[in-house]
């Protein structure tokens, strides 16, 4: 038999429920959430280390087997923050330190090549100059077309674990429509290292670069155009605005075409590389 009425009832339910919560029941703790952004003073100076190790494989010039070389790539890159722009912008010098066998001679000696850039600090490519220095060893690569098509732009939002952008940039052609490619980016973790907070991004993306034609050995002319995939992870120190290490994986096809007395040839190797991109601290 019940003894109490059912408003007693209900009020004894409503003040056990309320004590177990106060013994027990916890709000779920809110998702970290983090905004990411670039940041630099004036004079800071970051060295990283680039390892890369790859294969090329061509069409032999005379049967149509192909040929496959290994390659390794060992080089300092410099970054030094030359100043900070009334919109708060930095303008960063990037100085590569190449070995002698980078360069178009084999027993050339060691050079060192620099290229200025102007970058907000979400990550946008405003201006890149100083480029013709680097030709010799680049070619005549595009470098803002490459820089925008691999630099990420962080969102203007906060992202927790999980969250993703996606991001696109129209390549111009000398010789055909605009290519479009698309890179797309997830804050795949959120761990430490040495006890310094770690953002952990995953990339996967897609770079077109084409190089207007130029005269060929004859009269005729000569273009190429190199896609490249990329897929990795990005390791972004938040809490002071710099990147830590970046791994890659890159698959790319060159397609070289030349045109002599009406006919077109084309040509074409594939190259398939891991790299590493490592902050060495001071």
């Amino acid at each position: 038999m019940n003894f109490l009425s059912p408003d007693r009832t209900k009020q004894l339910v409503a003040l056990l429920v309320t004590a177990s919560c106060l013994n027990g029941c916890q709000e779920a703790p809110e998702e970290p959430q983090v905004a990411l952004r670039l940041h630099y003073q004036v004079g800071d100076t970051l060295h990283y280390e680039y390892t890369a190790n790859g294969t090329v494989t061509y069409p032999d010039s005379v049967t149509a087997d192909k040929t496959t070389k290994t390659y390794e790539r060992h080089l300092r890159v410099d970054e030094v923050a030359t100043d900070v722009t009334p919109s708060g912008n930095y303008l960063l010098a990037w100085t590569y330190h190449l070995p002698a066998e980078a360069g178009e001679v084999a027993d050339s000696e060691p050079r060192d090549i620099t290229i200025n850039l102007e970058i907000s600090s979400q990550g946008r490519i405003i201006d890149v100059t100083n480029v013709e220095t680097a030709k010799p060893v680049f070619g005549d690569m595009d470098f803002r077309t490459y820089l925008e098509q691999t630099q990420p732009v962080f969102p203007e939002r906060a992202l927790r674990i999980g969250d993703s952008w996606t991001q696109q940039v129209k390549v111009l052609s000398p010789e055909a429509e605009p290519v479009v490619t698309t890179s797309n980016y997830v804050l795949e973790n959120l761990t430490e290292d040495d006890g310094e907070p770690i953002a952990v991004i995953a990339f996967d993306g897609n770079v077109y670069l084409p190089t207007a034609p130029e005269k060929g050995e004859g009269s005729g002319a000569v273009s190429s155009e190199e896609r490249i995939r990329v897929r990795g992870r990005m390791y972004f120190a938040h809490e002071r605005g710099q990147t830590v290490r970046v791994e890659t994986n890159a698959e790319a096809q060159l397609t070289r075409v030349a045109v002599e007395g009406g006919s077109m040839e084309r040509r074409s190797l594939e190259i398939e590389q891991q790299s590493s991109l490592q902050l060495i601290e001071p």
